[in-house]
C-alpha cells in the first residue's frame, strides 16, 4: 500500500519519521480513520471535520488546508485501489530536538486492508470490561491510547472486545461510544465522550434518544447495551464485568437500529 509522509509519496510499510517526532516522545498527535466500502468513503466531509477540530483543540501547527487533506486521502484511495479498507491520517508536533519545542508538524496517510468484526460478534454480543478512567480532552481525537494498550492482556483473558470508561458516570470504550436501552428508552452520555461519527448519524436518525449522564449500574441493569463506532458500525453488548445485559441475547431495538443505519448508508452511497 502507498500513503504519503508530509508530501513524499512512500510504501505504508517502509514508513519513516524522526526519532525526534513529539508524536513518539510526547504523545502529541492527532488521528482520524476513514472507512472505505464498496470502493466509497463512509462519511469523509465529518471525519474531515473532526480531524481538522483536532488539530486546531491541540493547537499542532498546520499548513494543510481540509481540501489539502482531502485530496491526499482521495488520491490514495485511487492509487491503491481500495474497496473494503480505511485510509488513517495523522498529524504530529513533529521532530523537535529538545522534546519540546514546536518546528513543523509531520502528516502520515496511511491505508489499508480493514478486518472487521466477525459475524458472531453482531448475532450473540460481546463482552466489555469497565475501568475507572477518563480520556484526558475527550473532544481531540488523540494517539494516545496508553490506558487501553496496558490492559491488552486483561482483555484477552476475560474474552472481552474492549474497555468501558466510568467516573461518577460511564462515559466511552476506548475505541466506540455507548449508548443503553431501558424500557424501550435509548440513551448515550451526554459529556467528556469523542463525539464519534456513527454516533452522530444514530442520533441523527432515532430524534428520541436521549443524551445523559448513565452510571455503570444503571448500565449493568439495562435491558439492551450496543457500542458504535466507525469499523464496527453499530455491535451489540451482552455482558459487562460479571454483568449480564438484559437476558443475555442481541436485543430487538439493536437489530431495528442496526438495520435502519445500514439502510441509510446504502441510500447516501
Amino acid at each position: 500500500m502507498k500513503g504519503y509522509i508530509n508530501d513524499k509519496l512512500i510504501d505504508c510499510n517502509k514508513a519513516q519519521i524522526s526519532a525526534y517526532d513529539l508524536g513518539l516522545n510526547r504523545a502529541y498527535a492527532v488521528f482520524d480513520f476513514f472507512r472505505i466500502v464498496n470502493g466509497q468513503f463512509r462519511f469523509l466531509d465529518d471525519h474531515l471535520d473532526r480531524f481538522v477540530s483536532s488539530i486546531t483543540l491541540a493547537n499542532i501547527p498546520n499548513s494543510y488546508s481540509k481540501e489539502d487533506l482531502r485530496n491526499k486521502v482521495l488520491e490514495l484511495q485511487e492509487i491503491n485501489k481500495i474497496s473494503q479498507g480505511y485510509i488513517r491520517i495523522t498529524l504530529t508536533g513533529g521532530s523537535s530536538s529538545n522534546f519540546g519545542t514546536l518546528e513543523s508538524s509531520t502528516l502520515i496517510i496511511l491505508a489499508g486492508v480493514l478486518k472487521v468484526g466477525s459475524l458472531k460478534d453482531y448475532t450473540e454480543g460481546i463482552k466489555l470490561i469497565s475501568k475507572k478512567h477518563q480520556r484526558s480532552f475527550p473532544k481531540i481525537k488523540s494517539t494516545d491510547y496508553f490506558f487501553p494498550q496496558m490492559l491488552h492482556k486483561e482483555l484477552k483473558m476475560c474474552n472481552a472486545t474492549d474497555v468501558l470508561y466510568h467516573t461518577d458516570y460511564i462515559t466511552e470504550t476506548s475505541r466506540a461510544n455507548v449508548f443503553c436501552i431501558k424500557n424501550g428508552i435509548i440513551t448515550t452520555p451526554k459529556k467528556n465522550v469523542l463525539e464519534g461519527i456513527t454516533r452522530k448519524k444514530i442520533l441523527t436518525l432515532n430524534k428520541s434518544i436521549v443524551l445523559s449522564d448513565i452510571t455503570i449500574d444503571e448500565l449493568y441493569n439495562s435491558d439492551e447495551v450496543f457500542i458504535t463506532s466507525s469499523s464496527k458500525e453499530l455491535m451489540p453488548v451482552v455482558q459487562i464485568d460479571n454483568k449480564i445485559i438484559g437476558n443475555g441475547k442481541v436485543g430487538a431495538i439493536y437489530k431495528q437500529l442496526h438495520s435502519q443505519f445500514k439502510n441509510f448508508c446504502r441510500e447516501i452511497n
